[in-house]
Order: C-alpha cells, then structure tokens, then sequence
C-alpha cells in the first residue's frame, strides 16, 4: 500500500475508513449503519477497497460509482469525503475492484463455459452476492453477475478455478441476517462446467467466552487464497464484517489446485453489556494458512489470554476518540483490517486478546476532535505494530508523554528524475509508544545548496513535502510548526532540521529507499499522561529514532538543553553519553509548569539533527 493512502475517507454511505500510518486499515459504521455488514478487498496492486453490503448491486448497475469506494486511490487523490469527488477527479483512475467483467478474464482462444449457482443455507436465492472466479495459473480473476434464479454463465479461458466470495441475507432494514463465505474449485477443459455455491453444505462459524455476559459485538472473516504457479505474490480473497445479529457460515473446505494456498481469518469481538461497571473487550484471532480451521466452533478460554487492565490516557482534557485492534494469525495477507470501537480518554477497561507467538497485533488509538468527515482536527494518535503478547494479567498504560520531534519519513523512489515524498510530524511520543499530536499548522521545505526543491505551508496531521531530485549533495530538511492546546497543552511550538547527503541517482528506474532521518527520542518512567512529578528529579534515556522501514543509526555526539519558561532562556544538561545513546536527569526549578527541550546529535552516516519543543512534558 502506497504511503500516500493514510487518513481517513467518509465513503457515499456515510460509513468511515481510515488508514494509519502502519497500514492498519479501520472501519466505523454510520450511526444506525451498525448491523449492514461491510465487503473488504486487498487488491494485488496494494489498493484497499471497502464496499458496503447495501452498495454491491448499485455499483453493478451503475447507479453508484465503483470508484469512491476505493480508500487508497481516494486517499492518494487527497479526498477524504468520497461523495464530494467531482467525478473529473475520478476519471482515469482504475477501480480494480468489484464490477463485474462479463466473464471475459483474457484474449485466450480456447474458452469454456462456466455455470455458478448460488442458495443460501435454507436453499433459497439470497438477497446478495459477491462472487469471482480467479485463474490459479494466470492469478487472473472477474466477478459475476447472477439473474433473479441465482444462476449466473461466463465464458472463461481453459484451466483450473476458484469459485470465492460471500452470499449474504438481510432484513427489512437492511441489516444483515446471514453470511456465507467460502470457495470452491472447478476445471474448465473440453465441455461446460456447472458448479454451486450452496449455502446448505457450510458450517456455522461460532465463539464462546468465559465471561458468561459478553455480547458479540462485530467480526472480520476472511476467506482467500495466496499466490498462483505463474504469478508470485498474487492472490485474492473476501473479508466479511459481519454485523451483532449476523449468523455466519463457511462452505466446506475445497481441493485446492496446485499453485494458490488457503488462507483463513476470524477475528470475533465480544464486549461487556451496555452500562457495565467493570467494562471488558474480547478480540480474538483465530486463523490457518492451507486450510481451514478443523472445528469452526471456536472456544478459548481466560486463561489462555492477554487479560490487560488497559488505561487510555489523556493529556488533561477529557476526550472522545477509537480504538482499532488487528490480529494477525497467520501471516494472513487478509489481515490489517480491524473495527474501531468508540473510546474515551481518560478510561479504564479489560481487554481480552489471543497471546502467543502465533498472532501478532498492530493498530491504532485516536482521541480529539474530528470534522464531518470523520478526519481528526485537533488531538493525538498512537500507533503500534508488530506486537506479540503473553498469557496472564498485566496492566497496561497508553499515553505517557514527553514530546519531541517526530522522525521524517521520505520515500526516495528512482527514475529519470528521482522523486521524494516527505512526511515530517512535528511532535512525537517515544516513550514505550508512537503518539503524534494532530492539530499543526507550520511549513517545511527541502533544499539543496540554498535551492528550495519542495516546500508545504498550511494545516495538517502530517507535513507532506513533494520534490524532484536531480543531483548528489548535501541536503536540508527543516521545518517550523505551532499548535493550540485545546486537547494537548504540549508541543505548541516546534522547530526541526535535517543535513545528510543523499544520491539520487543511485536509484534505479523504479526502485525506492527510505533514507535514515533522525530525531533524539527521550523516555522515562517518570512521566506519565504528559506529566512529571515537580518536586523530583527525572532521570531521561536518549537515543536516536528514525522512522518505520528506514535503516537504525548510531548517534555519534548529542547535546541538550532545557528552558522552563517555553523558550526565552536555555540551559545546558550534562550528558552521560556512552558512544550510541545517552542519559541525563533533570532537576526542575521551583514553580517550573512546563520544560522545553532542544537537542543536536549526528549519526553514523554523518547527518545532523538539530530540534526545539516547546512543552515537551509537564510538571505537577
């Protein structure tokens, strides 16, 4: 997925998508949207398309433009309200994604016919579909389009198949009854092929608790396949988001053709009644790569959990915000998606989640206050990736504080002119977390022997700084923000700059790097919800950060200084610095509220960091 396609879409329906910058990609439904289930696609070329139940038959028609349900493509194109999209700015772009083809997947000569019929678990035409074929040779596929009887005929190329996708039931108000996922197989040859995708032959997916109370809230069901014999690194697949009141079932498990493997995911959540004194929160990931599951009647109990006493800090104001929790099983290729669930900061709940070495979890929190469109105004957000849990009780704390400067990410990508697109976040928290502040407004520029090659000034999450390169040199990155402290009384003002040598034309036509751009990230036990005791000394760790994907540094010199008056006087803070990272232990001045921090450090490659934060951290 494109670096690009982070932020948040309001798609036609009003339901809410958003991307984090770790790739994890979240769903809210709509208010009174809650039970329509969602159909969520991760195509070959990294696209992520979500499409709502009630949506498939109106962009088959025509009637809905298939286009403002692709995420990435709108987030690539700077939209965040997918109905606003003046259908000019949408001409051009692939949608790659759920129109039916007609059954025509290629020019290939020998075809065959291939019959699908489709019933629900009753034996009836269900009131939706989303069904493809997929060549497991070519890792081509096509989705089709079935009559009033559930039958739908495509002429195909010869070869081996996949029949995969989801047949689905709703209720009067359009909330979704029933779901079946599944795939099967078949081979086109000499003679017609009828196959069904039957509803009555699957088995109910199903999940017990030990907490006799909890209510299933949501699930993700993912059923797909990865790879194809000719075409590494393809595969595709369906993830369900089944609503509470949804009963879901999985088709038998097919005989695979050579080349694609099974993959199966089942994310289910179940949370504590309404009104719960003591508020909990189940989410579980169960999964198999090459197979299903052997019973899809899942049972696990506490004691085979991450039982977290999780506390959601906030930064002294009381906010509204989500949490989106994603575990991966199996190094699923459907996994990423997770469901936000509606959080406070401060709050306290216990969250129940699958541990071991066999699952790991990204995600993400966002507390603050947000626009119509769902996009976060003023506030902070915390990502996490790659984290593996133990069994057994432990508290867990998110929002501790101490901020400085957030690492730049550039994307160096080679061609006959090499392009760089910069992210910068001006104030960051690297204390056991990755919380930026939302809410900047500043400028930034990257420049080569004076010349200014790409700027930005405005207002925005993230600072995005787009330039052409031409020549090897040494760089300068710098940037100047401020912020308000409705929701955070910290980093309101921050200066950053960067000088490192860079090549280019090092870069092969469409290659990429990450180049190492470093900032002096602190942490300490000391400071928790942005807040340091006054009256004791704080002992500080320093080290060097850089952002995700792009190579570890060494710090080869640091300095540091601290003002308690944000910023009309500096003083020097002596270093314990043992030849890579560095400690040191202030001593705040009597009545101090805030301390400032600024730092200078160069790495092992040679590039100099120099960075000021006003209000990095508070003092009571």
């Amino acid at each position: 997925m494109s670096s690009a396609a982070v932020g948040t879409v309001v798609l036609p329906t009003g339901d809410r998508v958003t991307v984090a910058p770790n790739g994890v990609t979240g769903i809210e439904p709509a208010v009174g949207r809650e039970d329509v289930h969602f159909l969520a696609l991760t195509r070959p070329s990294g696209d992520r398309i979500v499409v709502p139940s009630d949506k498939v038959e109106a962009i088959r028609s025509g009637e809905e433009d298939a286009r403002r349900y692709n995420v990435t493509q709108l987030l690539e194109g700077g939209h965040t309200d997918a109905a606003a999209v003046p259908t000019a700015e949408l001409d051009g772009r692939d949608y790659d994604g759920l129109v039916p083809t007609g059954g025509e997947m290629s020019a290939a000569a020998d075809t065959q016919k291939l019959t699908v019929a489709i019933a629900d678990t009753s034996g009836a035409v269900p009131d939706g579909n989303l069904i493809g074929a997929y060549n497991a040779a070519t890792g081509e596929e096509g989705y089709f389009s079935f009559d009033e009887r559930g039958v739908a005929t495509a002429e195909l190329p010869q070869g081996e198949y996949l029949v995969f996708g989801e047949i689905w039931n709703e209720a009067a108000d359009g909330s979704s009854t029933e779901l079946v996922m599944g795939i099967t197989t078949v081979t086109l040859a000499n003679k017609p092929v009828k196959t069904e995708f039957n509803g009555a032959d699957a088995s109910p997916v199903t999940v017990e608790v030990d907490q006799p109370d909890a209510v299933v809230d949501s699930a993700i069901l993912g059923v797909g396949f990865q790879g194809a014999s000719e075409v590494e690194g393809t595969g595709s697949g369906i993830m369900g988001f089944p609503g509470p009141e949804t009963d879901v079932f999985v088709l038998p498990e097919p005989e695979m053709p050579e080349g694609p493997v099974l993959d199966f995911i089942y994310q289910p959540m179940l949370s504590s009644p309404a009104g719960a004194e003591e508020p909990y929160l189940y989410n579980l990931a169960f999964g198999d790569i090459g197979g299903y599951p052997e019973d899809l009647s899942f049972y696990v109990s506490d004691d085979e959990l991450a039982v977290e006493k999780t506390t959601y800090n906030s930064f002294g104001t009381e906010l509204s915000g989500t949490t989106c929790d994603s575990g991966n099983p199996t190094s699923s290729v459907n996994a990423g998606w997770c469901l936000e669930i509606p959080t406070d900061a401060p709050s306290t709940r216990t969250d129940y989640r699958s541990a071991g070495p066999e699952v790991e979890w990204s995600g993400y929190n966002e507390f603050g206050v947000f626009n119509d469109e769902g996009t976060m105004l003023d506030g902070f957000a915390d990502t996490y990736t790659g984290a593996v849990l133990e069994t057994g009780d432990t508290a867990v704390t998110k929002g501790h504080g101490l901020f400085g400067a957030g690492a730049p990410e550039m994307i160096l990508a080679g061609g006959d002119t090499a392009s760089a697109t910069t992210y910068l976040y001006p104030a960051v928290g690297y204390n056991d977390e990755s919380v930026k502040l939302v809410g900047y407004s500043g400028t930034a520029e990257l420049s080569l022997n004076g010349e200014v090659l790409g700027s930005f000034d405005g207002t925005a999450s993230a600072l995005v700084v787009d330039a052409a390169l031409t020549k090897a040199g040494r760089y300068t990155l710098t940037t100047e923000t401020t912020r308000g402290t409705d929701t955070v009384p910290f980093g309101t003002s921050n200066t950053s700059a960067w000088s490192f040598d860079l090549d280019p034309n090092a870069l092969a036509d469409g290659e990429e790097s990450r180049p190492s751009l470093p900032v002096v990230a602190m942490r300490s036990d000391g400071v928790e919800s942005g807040y340091a005791v006054a009256a004791e000394p704080l002992d500080i760790s320093l080290d060097l950060a850089v952002a995700r994907h792009a190579a570890p540094v060494i710090a080869e010199s640091m300095t540091f200084q601290v003002s308690y008056d944000d910023g009309a006087s500096w003083t020097e803070v002596p270093l314990d610095f043992d030849g890579c990272t560095a400690t040191a232990t202030l001593e705040h001045p009597e009545g101090a509220e805030f301390a400032s921090t600024r730092f200078t450090a160069t790495d092992d490659a040679g590039t100099e960091v120099e960075q000021t934060t006003i209000r990095s951290f508070g003092l009571k």
